[in-house]
């Protein structure tokens, strides 16, 4: 399991050494291994005083503090992950061949620009999507301006496009002028015959509860679906 230390570290100030043993010391917490600060300090080369001075700025008493602190948080997230399988398991349905289709798009155009679509109640999900793939170093542009598709005035090479219904006006337009010079498209859509789905490679088809519901005014989890799928798509992408 990767353990972010990004905001951590910056909230207590910790310098690289810091924030190496605070690293091994959460991944000894994900393994239940326990050592004593004399233990530990040997194995990774420091003194067992840089290990309390780091429990102390990090706001534990000790460094046995420190440690059966972090190993409960650690031990927690793991517990969470495995209660997630509930709201994930959708995921099952989709073909591998898409998900790794997917991941291979990602690495192909990793320094190219992303454009991602979406509007009405898609335009959250194309906003999430966008900012998630700049925070991992993609270069994602959420636009559904046409000049932008038509043109490909950025240079893109890949388009992510995210529609209920697949059959959106201001989502086709975008999506067809991208097929028609040739950039790949990836589609988040609830309807398979879909015109965005048909321009796809792949198209990831996810259940729409309410077909007949065009306004949104009953519950409907297409869209939680799509966050939940683009997610572990990412995170598959991100660890391959």
């Amino acid at each position: 399991m990767k353990h972010d230390i990004y905001k951590l570290s910056a909230r207590y100030h910790l310098n690289a050494n810091e924030q190496f043993l605070l690293d091994h010391l959460l991944e000894a917490a994900e393994n239940r291994a326990h050592y004593t600060v004399r233990d530990f300090a040997a194995r990774h080369f420091v003194s067992p005083a840089s290990l309390i001075r780091l429990s102390k700025k990090l706001g534990y008493t000790g460094y046995t503090d420190m440690v059966y602190r972090l190993e409960f948080l650690v031990q927690n997230e793991i517990d969470n992950k495995a209660l997630a399988s509930d709201i994930t398991s959708f995921i099952g349905e989709i073909p591998t061949a898409c998900i790794t289709r997917f991941t291979q798009l990602l690495a192909a155009h990793r320094h190219q620009v992303i454009l991602v679509a979406g509007t009405g109640f898609c335009s959250p999900l194309r906003d999430f999507i966008a900012r998630k793939m700049l925070v991992l170093g993609f270069q994602a542009i959420a636009t559904n301006n046409y000049e932008v598709y038509e043109a490909n005035a950025l240079n893109a090479g890949l388009v992510l496009a995210i529609s209920k219904s697949g059959a959106t006006d201001t989502i086709v337009k975008p999506v067809c002028d991208a097929h028609q010079i040739g950039l790949d498209i990836v589609s988040f859509t609830g309807v398979p015959s879909s015109p965005i789905a048909q321009y796809s490679n792949p198209a990831f088809v996810l259940l729409d509860d309410k077909i007949m519901d065009d306004r949104n005014l009953t519950a409907n989890y297409f869209y939680a679906r799509v966050l939940i799928l683009f997610e572990y798509l990412m995170d598959t992408t991100v660890d391959a």
